[in-house]
């Protein structure tokens, strides 16, 4: 009789220490959900596109010598995030100035002369890579043209 009221109280503290650790598991997934779940903010309205670079929140340009200072730049579609010509000038542009300050990064950089001066090739406008992300032309100088690079890159 003395072995049934031992095995019961192993079992009472057992399920009661189950429970306990149920509820606290239970409290760490409230809270993680309200530090991680918060009301739109005023900055959540604004796209953030990625900047050129390394690391979070950026991408690498993709940059090559095809001639003596001449280099083809291209940004992917997601370094402008509404997709019109203002942001895509915007993204551009800030591509061509990490390019200057990063001419190391140019494949096939040998053929530059590492001068502040560098011409951008202007084509193709716009290609497709093989994980489907569309890479555009910084040599991109009208708004035509980016149009043009849009609806090739989309097929």
């Amino acid at each position: 009789m003395s072995k049934f009221r031992i095995s019961e109280v192993m079992d009472n503290y057992i399920n009661n220490t189950l429970k306990e650790e149920a509820e606290k598991q239970r409290q760490l997934d409230a809270f993680v959900r309200r530090m991680t779940s918060r009301s739109p903010d005023v900055a959540d309205q604004y796209k953030v596109a990625p900047q050129p670079g390394h690391g979070p929140g950026t991408y690498q340009p993709r940059a090559r010598a095809t001639g003596k200072d001449v280099v083809s730049l291209f940004i992917p579609d997601s370094a402008f995030k509404s997709g019109d010509w203002q942001d895509f000038q915007r993204a551009r542009d800030k591509a061509i100035s990490w390019l200057r300050s990063h001419k190391y990064a140019v494949e096939e950089g040998q053929k530059l002369c590492w001068g502040p001066a560098f011409e951008l090739d202007s084509s193709p406008l716009s290609y497709r890579d093989s994980d489907g992300v569309n890479w555009f032309n910084c040599g991109i100088t009208e708004e035509t043209d980016f149009w043009q690079a849009r609806i090739s890159a989309s097929y």
